[in-house]
């Protein structure tokens, strides 16, 4: 996914209400989840390169505040 335009504003607000609309889960549970999204994001030749100006759908869920405020609680990182 390109990050020039406007179709990120979109994900970016889909993935809010998904949080929202999930929050019990992602409270209990969502860490672990979480966790390994980043570790397959981060990882070397990851499925992005930001610098080229791609980057995985995926990333906009790492980088959601209220995603990380809901899965603080259970990741190992704190």
């Amino acid at each position: 996914m390109r990050t020039d335009g406007h179709s990120h504003l979109a994900l970016r607000a889909g993935i809010t209400i998904g949080a929202v609309l999930t929050a019990p889960l992602l409270l209990l549970a969502g860490g672990f989840a979480y966790d390994r999204l980043v570790r397959h994001l981060y990882r070397d030749g990851g499925p992005y390169s930001k610098e080229e100006g791609w980057v995985h759908p995926a990333y906009f869920v790492t980088t959601n505040a209220l995603v990380r405020a809901l899965t603080r609680p259970t990741r190992r990182t704190g």
